[in-house]
């Protein structure tokens, strides 16, 4: 059974000049990772039921329902699979009813009794890979069907500026009207080749290489990864090198992470980089640092979402040691969250994420 004993040293000072006590904290074995995830899965469930998974604002946000998805695939629980899926088919996707030309496009959030505003470009990724995965595990052909519909909607925002080509952030359903930036957060390449090798679609496997080359053209020197593309730059500049930057150079960590996690398998070197680069801040991760020196931003440290996405980026690149470390630091957030059941579903389920990473890391031969 794997463990991991974690050892924290507190020193305090005492009247007779100072005394080093050892404290051990519960040792991290399976057992205690899937206790964890049935409290905090009884957390979600116990919000979807109160509150129909509304963040304190009254928005359900596709991606946490995504997330949600995603994770009753990998924890093969098919009857919460079956109730998440139908609620993001009814309340979420498009379909030929509301328009034939969004058709497959993903709300990015909904509030009960309004219509949705907006699609989301990194949403609809979460739908279409909880679906895909879903419909694979739980053989429902009907599901990978709407998975692809999803992703051909998701197509539609492609466009070519400036001679780059780029995921356009959203369609603003009542203007009509598309963006011109995109965020890096936008893409997920190890989806698309799967789905383009699986299908044979030779569209998506476009995408998917044309996904590849965005984000290896965010890479910064330091190893972190840039946030946005604004293709129009070029009309001021006609000769800029890059229409990849951050702005101000600032990078949050969990949002780079965020783009890592979708090249593990394509271009496993890019997430190692960042692994390294967390890695080599140790206990002092902060939440942003400048891109091109890898310099902190602030005195603010990475926070439960930057963790729990760093032990998926680790156990999906199959990092054992980064695991091991990036759990150590993240399970207090996860004790935390579990112990208070906050209103937290964003967080919550990238911890649920990040369990079933590491499980799944555990049962794999070495």
């Amino acid at each position: 059974m794997k463990k991991i004993l974690l050892i924290v040293v507190l020193l305090a000072a005492t009247a007779a000049g100072g005394a080093l006590y050892w404290f051990r904290a519960p040792v991290l074995d399976t057992p205690a990772l899937e206790t964890m995830r049935v409290r905090l899965l009884s957390n979600m469930e116990a919000l979807w039921t109160r509150r129909g998974m509304r963040r304190p604002d009254g928005y359900i946000y596709a991606v946490d329902v995504g997330h949600l998805l995603i994770h009753s695939v990998q924890l093969g629980n098919q009857s919460l699979y079956k109730t998440v899926r139908d609620a993001a088919i009814e309340h979420l996707v498009r379909d030929e009813r509301d328009d034939p030309y969004t058709k497959g496009f993903v709300g990015w959030r909904v509030r009960p009794g309004r219509p949705l505003d907006a699609s989301g470009t990194t949403e609809a990724l979460r739908i279409a890979k909880g679906l895909w995965m879903g419909g694979s595990r739980f053989d429902i052909a009907e599901d990978q069907q709407t998975a692809l519909t999803i992703v051909r909607g998701y197509g539609k925002h492609a466009y070519v500026d400036q001679g780059v080509w780029h995921i356009r952030n959203y369609f603003n359903f009542q203007t009509r009207t598309f963006p011109n930036d995109s965020y890096l957060v936008d893409y997920d390449p190890d989806l698309l080749a799967d789905m383009a090798e699986m299908t044979g679609d030779e569209d998506i496997g476009d995408m998917a290489e044309k996904s590849y080359v965005v984000i290896k053209n965010a890479v910064t020197p330091v190893g972190l990864l840039h946030m946005l593309i604004q293709p129009d730059i070029r009309t001021l500049m006609p000769d800029a090198p890059v229409t990849t930057f951050s702005p101000n150079d600032i990078i949050q960590v969990n949002n780079a992470c965020t783009v890592a996690l979708g090249v593990t398998r394509g271009q496993r070197w890019i997430a190692q980089n960042l692994i390294n680069f967390a890695m080599q801040q140790g206990d002092d991760l902060r939440r942003s640092y400048y891109g091109r020196t890898g310099e902190p931003v602030e005195e603010v440290l990475a926070d439960s979402t930057a963790w729990s996405c760093l032990v998926q980026l680790a156990a999906h690149s199959e990092d054992r040691k980064a695991t091991d470390y990036f759990m150590s630091k993240a399970w207090p957030t996860w004790r935390w969250l579990a112990d208070n059941q906050v209103n937290r579903p964003f967080a919550t389920t990238e911890a649920l994420q990040a369990l079933d990473a590491v499980l799944e890391l555990w049962e794999a031969p070495r």
